[in-house]
């Protein structure tokens, strides 16, 4: 990483992260009935976009991550597609700072949702943080992502807490519950899909975006007793039957390109029974810095705009609301409710 990356990313996370980190909370619009009454019983939910389809969930001092992912490095070839040949970049200096000075600390768990470059490469490198040597840390992934896990030197003590889940699997944590629900990926638009593919063993050291293989996408519901529960997406695209009964009051959407799949988002919304609030993700362009002047503007608007006609008709009411994270931003999921 060039010098002028992380004095930028530095600037903005000293000063405040003015535009990127907001210290108050920020509101949401009135919550659906079915969770007035955890607004009162429950510890504060925080959401914060962490870019791409990365995000963590803060409560009572505690957090929960996904597919974080900071390095945003270049994927692109000379046609502007997703190159699998391209290196792995990795940017360590950027995923230290944004550790150190944004996250609220050592996460209790990490969710991988699938393999691919920008869901799992800077998982290795989270883990093997010597800020959080002292805490235990657990990571949930398919059987493929725990290979490349391994593949990419995670510290062997923490490979011992990579836990490999399936579709079905419902954890049970200490104040909270995770539900593994299996998923789908994306497709381009020729229907293909990048990087398909499992690793049924630990493969070498994965040096190209193409080694670092899809496996099986999962999706994650994460209920705190007492409080909400947040459903994560890291792709767009759904397995409704598998969602059925899941009924989410926060569902994080994932809205990179879907236009090779049929209903979507209207098919998820329907799966899920319509939740009272929507967050889009994996809608930003990947590459544009953390603490870049013009990352605002790398955030695809229209991803926002048809999650809310998909809202719109799915309540006509209104009893579903979008909101539109912002990059570092904490969202106070409780207030207003």
């Amino acid at each position: 990483m060039g010098q002028s990356r992380r004095s930028v990313l530095q600037g903005a996370l000293g000063a405040g992260a003015a535009g990127l980190l907001v210290g108050g909370a920020a509101p949401l619009p009135a919550a659906h009935a079915r969770w007035q009454s955890k607004r009162s019983k429950g510890a504060p939910l925080g959401l914060r976009w962490l870019g791409v389809a990365g995000w963590e969930l803060s409560f009572g001092g505690r957090s929960v991550l996904f597919d974080p992912y900071l390095s945003r490095m270049p994927y692109a070839g000379e046609d502007g597609a997703l190159d699998p040949a391209l290196p792995i970049a990795l940017d360590p200096e950027v995923v230290e700072l944004v550790a150190e000075k944004s996250l609220t600390g050592p996460p209790e768990l990490i969710l991988v949702s699938h393999g691919h470059f920008d869901h799992l490469a800077d998982v290795p490198q989270l883990l093997a943080r010597p800020a959080w040597s002292d805490r235990r840390v657990r990571t949930l992934c398919d059987t493929t992502s725990r290979h490349l896990l391994a593949a990419m030197g995670t510290p062997a003590h923490r490979m011992a807490d990579v836990v490999a889940v399936d579709g079905g699997d419902h954890l049970q944590f200490d104040g909270y519950s995770v539900e593994v629900f299996r998923s789908l990926h994306s497709r381009q638009q020729d229907y293909s899909s990048f990087a398909a593919g499992s690793r049924t063993a630990v493969p070498s050291k994965p040096r190209t975006l193409g080694d670092l293989v899809e496996g099986q996408t999962l999706s994650y519901q994460v209920t705190i007793e007492g409080g909400p529960s947040v459903l994560l997406t890291g792709t767009s695209n759904v397995a409704e039957r598998e969602l059925a009964g899941a009924r989410p009051d926060i569902a994080v959407v994932g809205m990179s390109g879907h236009a090779a799949v049929h209903g979507y988002p209207d098919r998820l919304l329907t799966a899920l029974g319509s939740p009272s609030v929507l967050l889009p993700c994996h809608h930003d362009d990947m590459v544009t810095p953390l603490g870049d002047a013009g990352l605002a503007r790398s955030v695809a608007s229209d991803a926002a705009q048809a999650l809310e006609r998909a809202a719109a008709r799915a309540r006509p009411d209104g009893g579903t609301r979008v909101l539109v994270p912002r990059h570092l931003e904490m969202l106070d999921v409780m207030a207003g409710a």
